[in-house]
């Protein structure tokens, strides 16, 4: 690939995207507007769809007039935070080197949602067989919260889709399965007071300390619960403690511990044998104990967001499709999670085939191989000669 930062090239729209910064816990409306005023440009149909706020939306065009079921190209906007990453230089500011682009969100996934968009102007001077949508969606990556309302709109529509590729990053190859996920919020309040008089007081971080080590005990059980598919690098649920706060000073008694807690489970096996049994763990090892000790001490166990396993199928549509556009023959499953078993689970026929390597993804000077960016410009011209009438009739 040209490494060609010129406006409606794939890299020079990435650029653009690269420089919102659409963390979670930010809007992402600069982005939208941005994109609703690319595809204006073609005339493309566009509708927006806010969060109850208004701080927020998914994006939904389509591309074709056609009746016949359509193709969605789905991709999520909002990307993972960049505190505390030691980053070489601006994460919102693309930088091309070594035949890589750089920046927060290259790979996942803004770097598919630049080759989408940078396809329009073709897909729209073709007479296509069915319509092409473009789907985006908001908060994926804190529990893919927005794309449950732009299914919702998709049902109200009654809208009829062949496929739905996700371009989650998967090196391009089609991935037909991946984990589901549970996430989970304890929280402990104590009594502070000086750390000389800690054994009258309920400290928060001790009894945390002692969930978590019941759920490393857990964690062991996780992987007893094998399933019979070797395409998954762990082929068992599996447990991640990723963040926890707590205490103010060595010399008061903490009156205050949370933690975050996940467990991803394959198709094929249940996260219950965890979601189950932690609210009672936390309740009789933590909350019960503290309350005891004090009226004032609590501990507390909610679910905050969990989202299905993806399990799709090697001869489905949607997975047909992908490997038509690809030349791939394979069938993968991945250990991460996508907004795929959303859509499946909606009536979607549903494939995972994007640009890059999840490796890079989440990472400082994430990036994205410039030779992944032009293998999925090249599946866009090949989808829009598969559904060109012209080129069929040819």
């Amino acid at each position: 690939m040209t490494a060609t930062l010129e406006e409606n090239s794939t890299l020079g729209i990435l650029s653009d995207l690269i420089a919102f910064d659409t963390t979670s816990f930010r809007s992402n409306m600069s982005l939208i507007d941005y994109v609703v005023s690319y595809l204006d440009r073609d005339n493309i149909q566009v509708e927006v769809i806010k969060n109850a706020e208004g701080t927020k939306a998914n994006l939904f065009a389509t591309i074709g007039e056609s009746q016949n079921p359509g193709i969605i190209l789905s991709g999520h906007t909002d990307v993972v935070p960049v505190e505390g990453q030691n980053w070489a230089t601006d994460p919102f500011k693309l930088r091309i080197e070594d035949n890589k682009a750089f920046g927060r969100g290259t790979c996942d996934m803004k770097g598919f949602i630049a080759s989408v968009l940078a396809a329009v102007p073709k897909m729209a001077q073709e007479n296509l067989a069915c319509p092409v949508h473009i789907a985006l969606s908001y908060d994926e990556e804190v529990g893919c919260v927005g794309v449950r309302h732009l299914i919702d709109f998709l049902k109200h529509k009654n809208l009829e889709v062949e496929a739905c590729i996700i371009g989650e990053p998967s090196s391009l190859k089609p991935v037909t399965s991946h984990t589901g996920k549970h996430v989970f919020r304890c929280a402990f309040q104590g009594t502070a007071m000086h750390s000389s008089l800690a054994p009258g007081g309920v400290n928060a971080i001790s009894y945390a300390a002692g969930i978590l080590s019941e759920i490393n005990y857990l964690e062991k059980i996780a992987e007893s619960y094998v399933i019979d598919d070797t395409r998954f690098e762990y082929p068992h649920p599996t447990i991640n403690i990723g963040k926890i706060t707590g205490g103010k000073a060595v010399n008061i008694v903490a009156e205050h511990c949370q933690f975050d807690v996940e467990c991803r489970y394959p198709p094929g096996s249940s996260p219950t044998f965890f979601t189950d049994a932690l609210p009672g763990i936390v309740k009789t090892m933590a909350h019960e104990p503290m309350y005891l000790k004090s009226p004032a001490a609590y501990a507390s166990c909610e679910q905050v967001t969990e989202y299905p396993a993806f399990e799709g199928d090697f001869n489905s549509p949607a997975a047909q499709l992908v490997r038509r556009l690809t030349g791939s023959n394979g069938d993968y499953a991945v250990n991460y999670g996508t907004e795929a078993g959303l859509f499946q689970t909606s009536g979607y026929s549903s494939v995972v085939c994007g640009p890059g390597d999840i490796n890079q993804a989440h990472q400082p000077d994430e990036f994205i191989e410039l030779s992944q960016l032009s293998a999925c410009d090249k599946m866009m011209d090949t989808l829009i000669r598969e559904f060109s009438l012209e080129e069929v009739s040819a």
